[in-house]
C-alpha cells in the first residue's frame, strides 16, 4: 500500500472520528472540591463517594460526551433556572431539576464544633440551631443555600446575624473550622472525619444532631438535570442503569467506603432494607418538592 493510499485512507478514519465525536451531545457534570464526596486531589483523587457513582454511569452512556466543571451549589442552581446541559450526581430530594432514582443515602447533616468550647453540648441529644443563633457569643460557618429547607429557611431569617459566617467553597469552609475562624458549622460528619485524617490533624472535635431536622434519619440522593425534553431523556437513561447496577452487590462498598464503622454499618442496613424500593417501579422523570437542596 503506497503513501498516498495510507494517507487517503488515515483520513478517511480521522474524519469519521471527528464527525462522530462532534455528533455526540455534551452533559456537564457538575463536581466540586468536597472530600470525601468529591475529591479532586491527593492521593484519592477520584475516589469520592459521587466521584465513584458518576464514573460507574458514564461509562455506561458512551453515546455521549461527559465534561466535569467544578461548580458550587449556587451556580448548579442558575444554570438549572437557565436550562442548561448541565446535571449532578448529588442532588438532594428538592432541588430543581427532573430526578433520578435513588442513588444513595446519606445520613443528615450535624452540627460539629470544638468539642473543649462546648463540653455541654456532649450532654445533649441535639441542640436547636434556632436557640444558637441566639447566643452572640458562638459564630457559625455556613454554606448558603445547601441544607435541608428547614434549616435554610433559619438562617434566611437571620441573615444579618453577624455571627454567621458565610463560605461557599466547601473545602475552604471545613478548613477554617480547623483554624478555628469560628466555632462550628453544620456539615456531614464524614467531611470532617476524612479530612482530619488527611491534614494529619488531631482537632478534638465532635458532631451533635439538630432538633429541627431531628426527624429526618436517611437522606435520599439523585441524580438530577435541567428540567428540560433533554434533561428528561438523560435521566430515563440514567435510571435504567440504575437497576441494572442494583442488582450487583458492587453497587454498596464505594458508596459506605469513607464511613466510620457505626455509620457504615447504620447505612448499610439501609441502603439493604430501602435501595430496592423505587427501583421496582417505572421511572418518573418529574420535578419534587420535598426534601433539601443539592448537597
Amino acid at each position: 500500500m503506497n503513501l498516498i493510499v495510507k494517507s487517503w485512507i488515515l483520513g478517511i478514519i480521522l474524519f469519521i472520528t471527528s464527525a462522530n465525536s462532534e455528533a455526540k451531545e455534551t452533559i456537564i457534570w457538575r463536581v466540586l472540591d468536597w472530600p470525601p464526596f468529591y475529591i479532586l486531589h491527593g492521593p484519592d483523587k477520584g475516589q469520592g463517594i459521587y466521584d465513584v457513582i458518576l464514573n460507574n454511569i458514564t461509562a455506561k452512556m458512551p453515546h455521549y460526551h461527559h465534561k466535569k466543571v467544578v461548580m458550587n451549589t449556587q451556580r448548579l442552581l442558575a444554570e438549572f433556572a437557565k436550562k442548561t446541559k448541565v446535571c449532578s450526581a448529588s442532588a438532594l430530594a428538592n432541588t430543581p431539576a427532573i430526578l433520578s432514582k435513588v442513588n444513595s443515602f446519606l445520613l443528615p447533616h450535624q452540627l460539629i464544633y470544638h468539642k473543649d468550647d462546648f463540653p455541654s453540648f456532649s450532654l445533649q441529644a441535639s441542640i436547636s440551631l434556632t436557640r444558637l443563633l441566639k447566643n452572640e457569643k458562638i459564630k457559625l460557618g455556613i454554606a448558603t443555600q445547601r441544607y435541608p429547607q428547614i434549616i435554610n429557611d433559619i438562617i434566611q431569617k437571620n441573615q444579618t446575624n453577624t455571627n454567621i459566617l458565610r463560605q461557599n467553597n466547601y473545602n475552604s469552609l471545613v478548613r477554617m473550622f480547623f483554624r478555628r475562624r469560628f466555632d462550628a458549622l453544620i456539615e456531614y460528619p464524614p467531611v470532617i472525619n476524612y479530612s482530619k485524617h488527611q491534614l494529619g490533624l488531631s482537632l478534638n472535635s465532635q458532631s451533635i444532631a439538630i432538633k429541627e431536622i431531628s426527624s429526618l434519619k436517611y437522606l435520599s440522593v439523585h441524580f438530577a438535570c435541567s428540567d428540560s425534553p433533554w434533561g428528561k431523556d438523560v435521566i430515563n437513561a440514567i435510571d435504567r442503569l440504575l437497576v441494572q447496577e442494583a442488582t450487583s452487590e458492587n453497587y454498596l462498598p464505594s458508596r459506605l467506603r469513607w464511613y466510620e464503622r457505626n455509620d457504615k454499618d447504620a447505612l448499610k442496613t439501609y441502603y439493604l432494607d430501602h435501595y430496592l424500593n423505587d427501583k421496582k417501579t417505572p421511572s418518573l422523570v418529574t420535578k419534587t418538592t420535598e426534601g433539601e437542596f443539592d448537597k
